[in-house]
């Protein structure tokens, strides 16, 4: 929806994708699991722009259909449970939303003070360039930037949180993304969902929010209607995509 042009930024289209670039003021560390952290970054930028934008979705208990990536950070340097960034390292993030008021607003809210703050560490804001949306076929795969979460109760109602090797991990990612579709649509998805193989899988444990939860990171194959794929790369696949989670790329 916005880039940039000898330094203007103008609305050109409904492209739901951006590529943030970062540059590192200063030496900082960070922890590693930061996700909850740019989380709240994002929601503060939207609140910048659009107050009341930002107070719906932060009261919402429904979807937030926003999304955002692992923050791509060049040979990181990683001490214990910290990252050490040194000053000027380039740090990448993809950030989308189905939705354009949110893209709009988070863009609007990052462009009005170029700054970003994710606790200790501070960035510049140095670009935000469009990512060309695919055309999706009935068949893609993809590659996590964020892993994969999904769960289910079990005992009681305790949360169990699923992986590729459950039986019921593919049942609850296409439970969940009918669910997403259908809010955001305001109508069923009619069409198949179908998870191919994994081509592989990583486990990966991380700290939202004082809780932990178990992810993962893969790259599989997807069976849908191109409508629900691009839905899918715009929302993120699985559950809390905007705490950064499920956000996927596109491999063809």
């Amino acid at each position: 929806m916005f880039w940039k042009s000898t330094g203007r930024w103008e609305i050109y289209g409904e492209i739901m994708r951006s590529l943030i670039s970062l540059i590192s003021d200063g030496d900082a560390v960070m922890p590693i699991n930061y996700q909850h952290a740019l989380s709240s970054a994002l929601y503060g930028f939207i609140r910048d722009a659009n107050p009341d934008l930002s107070s719906s979705l932060h009261h919402s208990q429904d979807f937030k259909f926003f999304n955002f990536s692992n923050l791509k950070i060049p040979r990181p340097a990683l001490k214990g449970s910290e990252i050490q960034l040194r000053n000027g390292t380039h740090v990448l993030f993809n950030f989308s939303s189905p939705a354009g008021d949110i893209l709009e607003a988070t863009v609007t809210g990052m462009l009005s003070g170029g700054k970003m703050r994710l606790l200790d560490a501070d960035f510049t804001i140095e670009k935000i360039e469009i990512m060309e949306t695919p055309d999706f076929s009935p068949l893609a795969r993809f590659r996590t930037l964020s892993p994969i979460y999904i769960d289910m109760a079990k005992d009681g109602g305790k949360r169990w949180d699923l992986l590729p090797t459950d039986p019921q991990w593919e049942r609850r990612i296409i439970e969940n993304s009918r669910k997403k579709y259908a809010h955001y649509f305001g109508k069923d998805y009619r069409g198949e969902i179908e998870i191919g193989a994994v081509k592989w899988f990583k486990s990966k444990r991380m700290e939202i929010g004082r809780e932990w939860w178990r992810a993962a990171n893969a790259e599989f194959a997807l069976k849908a209607e191109p409508e629900m794929l691009r839905f899918l790369w715009d929302a993120g696949i699985g559950r809390k995509n905007s705490q950064g989670f499920g956000c996927l790329q596109y491999l063809g």
